[in-house]
Order: C-alpha cells, then structure tokens, then sequence
C-alpha cells in the first residue's frame, strides 16, 4: 500500500475518526448530503480487498469504538463495538473461558467490524462455520446516516431484511457496522494435532475422504503446500484422544501417507503461522473456491511464495489460499487471469478466483472478484436501497457495486 489510509490503491482527501456512534452518524450524513464519496475502515487488514473504489473523498475509521456494550457469559453472547480488536475480544472472552471460533492473520489489528465486514474465516470454519453461523444482531449506521438495528436485541429494524446475515461479506458498501452480536462458544478442555505426510496432493485428497469415512469430527483440516495434511481435534480428554488414535491408526494406513506425527510442544504454532503468513505476505494473494469434490483447492500456479507463506488448502472446504511475490510480474494479471480459466476449466461453474491483494499498478488489468455471480442483480437492487447516490465504497465490490 501506498499510503496508510489507501482503500484498494485509492488514496483518500481525509480521515476521520469519530469517538461514538452519533458522531460517526452525523459524519456520514454530512458526507452523503454534500455528495463526498467515502468508506468505513477498521484496523485496516483488508484494505487491498476489491476493486480499486469509483471515488474516495473520505476515510472513516471506527477504532474509536471499541467497547463491549453487553457481555452475557451464562448466555454465550456479547455484544461489541466494531472497532475493538480480535485480540482483545479474545481476552475478554477468556475470562469466563469462552472464544469466538473466527480465524484471522493478525488479530491484534483485525476488529469485529471488519472481520464482519469481510466474512473472513480461517481452518476452524470446517467446525464451526463463518460469521454467518455466530452473528445475532447487529447495529450499522446507513449510508445517509441512519442508524439502524438488526437481529438480537432489536430497537429498529431495516424492514424486510435479515440484518446481520445482509451486513456480513457487504465489505462496507450498505453502512457502516458500528456494534455486533456473536452467539460464543466455549473454549475446549482438551486439543491435540497431527500431521500425514504425502508424496503429492493426491495422498492429502485420499486422507480427507478417509476423515469422513471414518467419521470423525475435526475441528480443522488443513493441507500445507500440497502433502502434508494437518488435523485438529478439540473437545474433552477422552473423545480428542480416541479421534486422535483413530486418525493415527486408521486414516494414516487407508491412505498410504508416508508419515503421521502428532505435533508436541511448539510445533502447532509453526503451521499456524504458515497460515498468518498465506493470509497476510506476498504482492499477490488470492483465494479459490471450488466444489470440493473437483479438486480445485489443489490447483497451483507455477510461481514463487515468499518465506513461510506456503499454500494452505481446505480439502472438505473446497477452499485454497496462496499469496506469491511475483517478481517482474507485479504490473500484470496475466498470470492469474489464466489461473481462473484453468480453475473454471477443471471445477466448472462453481469454481472462482478471487484476488485479495494485488499491486496498485495491476489494478487496471484484472477484476479482483473475478466474473460476477448470478445473484448480481439482486446485489444490485440492494445496493440501491441502502445507498441510491452511489457514495459510500463505490465501485470497490463484486460487479462493481
């Protein structure tokens, strides 16, 4: 990025910072009413996502919000600012020995409201799903303004839609998301890992299907540069340590790995800061999503990663994350541009290429999401609800938006 503030290589006029949700609101009116072009921005981990914006005059920030507004541990639920950070919401949490199952690249920046925002998700989406699956409720301030409320704890509801789920993945185009509701989970008693070493992706392929033969319930499963397939397991003593033997003693053997080690002591964090590093390094990062019967998570383009930033792969997810620093190709989308013909080749329709950071210089010469989904019409129309001027993230979404 080129400057601190930039949004997908647009530099803003301003920014600002408003310290409470009728501030924030009355900043946003006064932009929207003098026809100023703006996005809302969190801790700033995703401002390479999309395309390059139509316009930006300003930059709103909502770090400044960061409060916890209700916390019931007997319920597993809270409610939070957007602006306040994984990280601390973790240790929030951990008080009464609870968690909000949402992997990030760097928690410590990354805050709710753009984590919503995003509909990020990391390996632990196999149990536990996406925001969709833990937000409840959800307070935003619309484009012109308007605070508005959703989902639990309802005051006043945008009529007609299921605000939570719309305002997840929306990356800032309806409004602003100033609080949300997460139903939480509790943090389990025990966790154990293992790794199975493969000659190729095919032996990976073959151990995530023996997964579901064998009917065992992992938290995550992971593939890291193509043979070694890592699996987790959380939950009470007893049941980790029998999936754990049952992994070790079955699975290994029914699909041919050359090795199965459980992981002790540090090694854990080593994988997990592989997949940080996929998420977060390199000029280039992109993410496929395919069926995953297809196989397309196992596709690979034939250029560099940066160090530790190895491929990571869902299997049963069907889901794949590289990041790659292209030396002398950092003006161009050519490569990656063929690397979605080859995707849609080999997966079919469902089979998709989505950019997640490029340089600013190829910006012109790709659309980071790729062709847009059948549902662009719809997209559309909500689009003109919330935001009829066209102001607020112009331009930086699928199809335009």
């Amino acid at each position: 990025m080129s400057a601190p503030f930039a949004i997908a290589g647009v530099v803003p006029r301003d920014v600002v910072t408003p310290h409470g949700v009728e501030e924030l609101a009355r900043t946003v009116r006064e932009l929207y009413e003098n026809g100023k072009a703006f996005a809302f921005l969190g801790g700033g981990t995703h401002r390479a996502l999309g395309n390059a914006p139509r316009a930006l005059h300003t930059v709103v920030r909502t770090v400044a919000l960061d409060r916890v507004l209700e916390y019931a541990a007997e319920d597993q639920t809270i409610t939070v600012e957007a602006g306040m950070t994984l990280a601390e919401l973790d240790r929030v949490l951990a008080e009464h020995r609870q968690m909000l199952p949402l992997d990030v690249a760097d928690r410590e920046h990354a805050t709710v409201g753009g984590v919503v925002a995003t509909n990020v998700f990391g390996r632990r989406r196999q149990r536990y799903g996406t925001v969709k699956d833990h937000i409840v409720g959800v307070t935003i301030v619309r484009p012109d303004g308007t605070p508005a409320r959703g989902g639990g704890r309802v005051v006043k509801n945008v009529a007609g839609f299921d605000l939570p789920k719309l305002m997840t993945g929306s990356l800032g185009t309806l409004g602003a998301i100033v609080s949300a509701t997460f139903r939480v989970h509790p943090i389990a008693d025990a966790r154990a890992s293992a790794v199975l070493a493969f000659d190729d992706a095919n032996g990976a392929a073959r151990a995530a299907q023996a997964l579901v033969d064998a009917r065992l319930d992992p938290e995550s499963v992971a593939v890291y540069n193509g043979n070694a397939l890592a699996v987790s397991f959380a939950g009470t003593a007893g049941g980790v340590a029998a999936q754990l033997r049952t992994l070790v003693e079955q699975v290994a053997s029914r699909s041919g790995a050359a090795d199965v080690r459980e992981l002790v002591d540090d090694e854990p964090e080593s994988y997990d800061q592989r997949e940080r590093a996929v998420r977060r390094d390199g000029d280039w990062r992109f993410r496929i999503d395919a069926p995953p019967a297809s196989r397309g998570w196992a596709i690979r383009p034939d250029v560099p990663s940066p160090p530790l930033a190895v491929p990571v792969a869902y299997p049963l997810l069907g889901v794949a994350f590289h990041a790659h620093a292209a030396a002398g190709m950092t003006s161009t989308a050519d490569p990656w541009n063929a690397l979605r013909e080859r995707v849609s080749r080999e997966t079919g329709a469902n089979g998709r290429v989505v950019i997640e950071a490029m340089p600013d210089e190829a910006r012109a010469t790709t659309d980071a999401w790729g062709p847009p989904p059948s549902s662009l019409r719809l997209m559309r129309a909500l689009k003109e609800a919330f935001d009829p001027r066209g102001l607020c993230n112009a331009g930086r979404f699928v199809g335009g938006l």
